[in-house]
């Protein structure tokens, strides 16, 4: 039997990041091609992570998690220096773009933690 409540913390911060990736892709201006195409990559592979997360065979969907989220956590470090150097067109705020990396460290440090 699947330990519940780590599937649940799981699925849940798996999902917070697939929402993270549709807004930052609905937030940008549409002559950012390749800004929107990474977030939609990233807004896939975090949907996947939550369907994993109902089978959930805990080791292996955090391992995935935390690289997949490092990842993401790449992205937005590059996106939000982007925004504060005016260098990306967008309608997100820089305080925005510092609470969902923060977001995204948040859960690196829990996936760290787990005890699986």
């Amino acid at each position: 039997m699947p330990n519940k409540p780590i599937c649940d913390e799981l699925r849940f911060w798996n999902h917070i990041m697939e929402d993270h990736g549709e807004f930052i892709d609905g937030m940008l201006d549409p002559t950012e091609k390749d800004l929107k195409r990474r977030a939609e990559e990233f807004v896939k592979k975090f949907e996947e992570l939550v369907k994993e997360s109902i089978k959930c065979h805990e080791k292996q969907l955090a391992e995935k998690s935390l690289i997949t989220t490092k990842e993401f956590r790449d992205f937005k470090v590059s996106a939000v220096e982007g925004l504060l150097n005016c260098k990306i067109k967008s309608i997100i705020p820089p305080l925005l773009g510092d609470h969902i990396l923060r977001e995204a460290n948040h859960y690196i440090r829990i996936l760290k933690e787990m005890k699986i």
